[in-house]
């Protein structure tokens, strides 16, 4: 079990690992409410805590850096800013260090290569990527579907409860990832990064006063994108009478997430609002 004492991780009442940054800026002014995901873009979470630590690296960090097999390795005190977010807006607020704890999930993000052949940035082949397109374009500036690392449950799994842990000690209520407060220039953590079912996972149910559900109305099914219009990559067919949650709007284009038989968010995509209705 996760908890917080004093700005520092622990699991079981032990802290978890410590590689301390030197890149930290002041104490926070009042709690942080908001948690912002980033990949690494690179190999293992020991490589990138270690980058943190290194007296080379003069302008990043991040609260804590989650390994593939769910590990975790802190950072930065979670009472202290860490300079994750970069030059940054959401709402009102601008500048998004000073106001959330920096997660990272070790993840190479987009991968190199065509067709069945993908390679991360250490060249290693993978074999089993997720496909898809970055909703405000991928990296290369393509909006065809190309190769993400996945996540390993593992590594979601511990991410989920560190956010539980930050609601108890912090009041967070807000999962944005480093894509939502930076979209012209970071990608991470990508379409391979389910939100819409971290958000539920981290949040708890949605449904406790009612459900806010739509049902596809497509007889013959329908197409679920990879972003809101008709250029960008069919991810899904979905059947009629489908359930699904909206999550999001874009003119006549809903992104949705696409409930299983518990009402749990698996997958999530666009749909034209013409073709849905109320459940």
């Amino acid at each position: 079990m996760l908890d917080i004492k004093s700005g520092v991780l622990r699991r079981n009442k032990q802290a978890v690992e410590q590689i301390k940054s030197k890149n930290v800026g002041k104490s926070f002014g009042s709690p942080p409410k908001i948690v912002i995901i980033h990949f690494t873009a690179g190999g293992s979470a020991r490589s990138s805590a270690n980058w943190f630590a290194s007296a080379a690296n003069t302008n990043s960090s991040a609260h804590v850096v989650i390994e593939r097999d769910g590990s975790i390795i802190q950072c930065v005190s979670f009472e202290k800013i860490a300079w994750h977010a970069g030059k940054s807006t959401w709402g009102s607020l601008s500048g998004l260090n000073q106001y959330s704890i920096g997660i990272e999930l070790a993840n190479w993000g987009a991968l190199k290569g065509a067709g069945g052949d993908w390679v991360n940035g250490a060249g290693q082949r993978v074999t089993n990527p997720f496909i898809g397109v970055h909703r405000n374009g991928n990296p290369n500036g393509s909006r065809t579907p190309i190769g993400w690392e996945i996540y390993p449950e593992a590594q979601f799994d511990a991410a989920v409860e560190l956010v539980a842990a930050l609601r108890a000690s912090y009041g967070v209520d807000t999962i944005l990832g480093h894509d939502d407060i930076a979209p012209t220039r970071k990608w991470d953590p990508g379409p391979a990064f389910d939100m819409a079912r971290f958000r539920s996972r981290a949040f708890g149910d949605r449904r406790d006063d009612g459900a806010n559900i739509v049902l596809v109305n497509a007889p013959n099914g329908l197409n679920m994108r990879a972003g809101p219009g008709l250029d960008f990559a069919i991810i899904a067919s979905l059947k009629d009478k489908a359930p699904l949650e909206p999550i999001g709007q874009n003119g006549v284009w809903l992104e949705v997430s696409v409930l299983d038989a518990a009402g749990l968010p698996k997958a999530t995509g666009w749909v034209h609002s013409h073709y849905v209705k109320a459940g």
